[in-house]
């Protein structure tokens, strides 16, 4: 897979040794040697490493989106990263990589950890670094476990809270926007439907007033929404 070293020089913020990185559904913090490590940029599309691969890497996210998709029974997108999200090589002694990870933006910066580069690390701040991803990952599964007994429509609906929560912009209105580069395909390998079925209840959203916009501009209603999972769910 193509990586091209950026060229754009990072400067450190003038913070204490230690400074604070939101890793998915936690934080944990990292020290500011990692700012050191070289920055790499991948293109939409390329994988950063592919599920069975040999677990040699933990990516920091810097910049852009990335999937992470498991290939059995049939691909199914388990989460999206983005920046401050650590993915990878989480569990010491793991031999293979659980996912796939690939870009699904214009470019994806990552700073790479493995062991030449994370030999120059505190031990105690990477053992912190992968602890608070791994609990992170552990946070996302759960939430891959509770939608799968849930309805196709409440699944969608708790994916587009999901992602507003974690990517949107919160607006006086009480909208969120939420400007992501994902399809309709995208969100239905998320929540494990056929992409028609999908593209129908997002139709049914828009109609019910609970979300609006297409792909790339999203508009959404977050108490709407989750009321609307809700009522769904308990009604199957």
């Amino acid at each position: 897979m193509p990586d091209r070293v950026a060229p754009t020089p990072y400067s450190a913020p003038s913070t204490p040794e230690l400074a604070e990185l939101v890793v998915g559904a936690g934080a944990t913090t990292t020290p500011l040697a990692l700012h050191r490590l070289a920055l790499r940029t991948h293109a939409r599309g390329d994988e950063l490493y592919r599920a069975g691969d040999r677990a040699e890497a933990v990516f920091v996210l810097e910049a852009g989106l990335v999937a992470l998709e498991l290939d059995a029974p049939r691909p199914r997108i388990v989460a999206l990263a983005g920046p401050g999200d650590v993915i990878g090589a989480l569990v010491p002694g793991r031999d293979a990589y659980p996912e796939t990870a690939t870009a699904l933006s214009g470019e994806v910066i990552v700073r790479q950890v493995d062991a030449l580069t994370g030999a120059e690390l505190p031990p105690e701040a990477l053992a912190q670094l992968l602890l608070g991803a791994a609990a992170a990952r552990v946070a996302m599964l759960t939430h891959t476990l509770e939608d799968a007994e849930q309805p196709v429509p409440a699944r969608i609906a708790r994916a587009f809270l999901r992602l507003g929560s974690r990517f949107g912009q919160p607006l006086t209105d009480g909208t969120v926007r939420l400007t992501l580069p994902i399809t309709h395909d995208t969100l239905a390998a998320m929540v494990g439907a056929a992409r028609e079925t999908t593209t129908a209840v997002i139709a049914q959203f828009r109609e019910l007033g609970l979300v609006q916009g297409t792909r790339g501009n999203y508009r959404t209603r977050p108490g709407a929404l989750a009321e609307y999972a809700l009522e769904t769910a308990l009604a199957q």
